[in-house]
C-alpha cells in the first residue's frame, strides 16, 4: 500500500513542534508497513507555497502511483482535487480534518492578520472543502457538526506516544529539572510567550485563576510551556501535581492525552473532545471558563492521592499511536476494496 500525505502542518528546522502529531501517525503507519510519502506545503512559512506547490504536486502525483492520498489541512484538499482532476486520477482523498479557529469567540480574533489566514474563520471555505474529500475523519465529532456538514463519519482523535508520555517518579523529575520538592507545581503547557496564541489559550483566565488560588493557597509554583522540547515534555507533565487548560477552544487537544498517559491529574475547560477523553476517570476535572471555578477545581487536583488511571483510559479510547495507526490502516483498505468495485 503506498499513500502519500499532503499538509500544511509538519516540524521543519524552523518549526521542530510544528504538526508533530502528522509526523508520528505518519511514522507509526510506516511501522506497520505502509510506503508514505510526504508532500509538505510550507503555507506559514510563505502565503505563496500554496500557489507554488501545485506543479510539484502534479510532478509528484503524475509520476507515483498512490493507493491513498491523505491530507490533513483544509486548505491542502483544493490544490489535491484540482490536481487530481487535470490528471484524471480516481484516487481516493482522505481529509483529516484538525481546525478548530473558525469556533473562536469574535472577541479574541486577530484583527491584523492577513486574508488567507482570516479564512481560518470561514467555515463557508471549510464546509467547500470537506465536501470535495471523498472521506472526512474530524479529530473531534464536533467539528463537523460545527461547520455544518451531517453524515456519517468516524472521529479519530490523534494518537498519543505512549513510549514517550509514560509515568515517570515525580521527585526523579523534579531533581532533574531542578525544582522543589516540597511546593506544588501546576502546569500550564501553552506557550504563553506566543502572543497569537495566548489569548485562545485562555492564559488570563489561567493567571486570574491563580490569583484566587494564592489568596488561600501559598505554597505553589506555577510552570509555563514556551521553549520546552518535545521529548521533555513528560518530565513537566511528571513533575507536575497539576496540569491546566484553560482554552477557549479545541478540537482534541494533545496535551490533554499526553498528561493522561503520565497518570497526572489535569483541570481543563470543556472544549472539544476533553470531556470525552476525561470521562469519569478520577483526578480529571472539567471546569467553568471562571477563575473562581478553575481555582476551586485546581484545589480539588492537589488533593487528589497518588496517580491517575488516565493512561489506562486512554488505552481503552485506543489512542496509541500504534492503535490510530491500525484504526487508518484498516481505513485505507475499505477505502481501496470500495474504489475497485466501483
Amino acid at each position: 500500500m503506498k499513500v502519500i500525505v499532503v499538509t500544511n502542518m509538519y516540524p521543519t528546522k524552523g518549526l521542530p513542534f510544528y504538526g508533530i502529531f502528522v509526523k508520528q501517525q505518519i511514522e507509526s503507519l510506516r511501522k506497520l508497513g505502509v510506503t508514505v510519502d510526504v508532500f509538505n506545503i510550507r503555507g506559514r512559512q510563505n502565503r505563496l507555497n500554496y500557489l507554488s506547490a501545485f506543479p510539484k504536486l502534479i510532478g509528484v502525483l503524475a509520476t507515483n502511483k498512490y493507493d491513498i492520498i491523505h491530507t490533513h489541512h483544509t486548505y491542502c484538499v483544493f490544490p489535491i482535487v484540482f490536481a487530481r482532476g487535470l490528471l484524471r486520477l480516481e484516487t481516493p482523498v482522505i481529509l483529516t480534518f484538525h481546525e478548530s479557529e473558525f469556533m473562536k469567540p469574535y472577541r479574541i480574533r486577530d484583527s491584523h492578520i492577513d486574508l488567507l489566514k482570516r479564512f481560518a474563520y470561514s467555515k463557508r471555505i471549510k464546509k467547500i472543502a470537506l465536501k470535495m474529500a471523498d472521506l472526512v475523519i474530524p479529530v473531534w465529532e464536533g467539528l463537523t457538526k460545527a461547520v455544518g456538514c451531517q453524515g456519517e463519519e468516524t472521529a479519530i482523535p490523534c494518537g498519543v506516544d505512549l513510549e514517550l508520555f509514560k509515568p515517570v517518579d515525580r521527585e526523579e523529575c523534579r531533581e532533574r529539572l531542578n525544582l522543589p520538592m516540597s511546593k506544588k507545581i501546576i502546569f500550564f503547557p501553552a506557550n504563553v510567550a506566543d502572543l497569537a496564541n495566548t489569548t485562545g489559550k485562555g492564559y488570563e483566565l489561567f493567571q486570574r485563576a491563580v490569583n484566587y488560588l494564592a489568596i488561600n493557597y501559598k505554597d505553589f509554583l506555577v510552570i509555563t510551556g514556551g521553549k520546552i522540547l518535545h521529548e521533555e515534555m513528560p518530565y513537566y507533565m511528571n513533575t507536575a501535581d497539576v496540569v491546566v487548560q484553560t482554552s477557549h477552544f479545541e478540537a482534541s487537544p494533545m496535551v490533554v492525552k499526553e498528561a493522561m498517559a503520565v497518570n497526572v491529574p489535569m483541570v481543563s475547560t470543556d472544549v472539544g473532545d476533553t470531556k470525552m477523553l476525561f470521562g469519569s476517570t478520577p483526578g480529571y476535572y472539567i471546569c467553568e471558563k471562571d477563575p473562581e471555578d478553575v481555582a476551586t477545581k485546581i484545589k480539588e487536583a492537589f488533593n487528589f492521592k497518588g496517580r491517575t488511571r488516565g493512561r489506562e483510559r486512554i488505552l481503552d479510547l485506543r489512542l496509541s499511536l500504534e492503535q490510530v495507526a491500525k484504526t487508518y490502516l484498516k481505513i485505507y483498505q475499505e477505502i481501496i476494496n470500495k474504489t475497485k468495485c466501483n
